[in-house]
């Protein structure tokens, strides 16, 4: 897999569910929530490989303003990963309920793409039931697009 490819693509479309949100006030607050919970995945996943403490909190909701902001400051960590991460090690880090485990930076990075996935797909059926219209996100679209 193409981890550069699909991060960029992830912050991409990610811009674009901001970009719905801000356009459509009205939208569940559910879909605030899952948002914010996506970039927070991304901090909580890097901390977990720097070993240090992560900056958010698993369920933390962030103001609307700032979560362009988020997506690039965390998909910029991501990158620096991906420039400086060795794929095969493995990290040992304590779970949200106190549990270790270990897992190697490629077994993270691949959670995190079909994480991010699951709650798009979450977040267009909340818009969808609302009578608002998701943004395009198939990733065959925009890698058209991109080249």
């Amino acid at each position: 897999m193409n981890y550069l490819r699909q991060f960029q693509y992830n912050e991409e479309i990610l811009g674009r569910y901001i970009d719905v949100l801000s356009d459509q006030p009205d939208s569940p607050e559910k879909v605030r929530t899952l948002l914010s919970h996506m970039f927070n995945a991304l901090e909580i996943w890097v901390s977990r490989v720097q070993h240090r403490e992560a900056q958010c909190e698993k369920w933390e909701v962030h103001e609307a303003s700032t979560l362009h902001a988020l997506n690039r400051k965390y998909h910029d960590s991501i990158f620096q990963l991906l420039e400086t991460g060795n794929l095969k090690k493995a990290h040992s880090y304590v779970n949200s309920e106190g549990q270790p485990f270990s897992n190697t930076l490629d077994e993270v990075l691949t959670h995190l793409v079909i994480h991010s996935a699951h709650h798009r797909g979450q977040i267009a059926t909340l818009w969808s039931d609302a009578g608002i219209q998701p943004p395009p996100c198939d990733f065959i679209f925009w890698a058209r697009q991109s080249k």
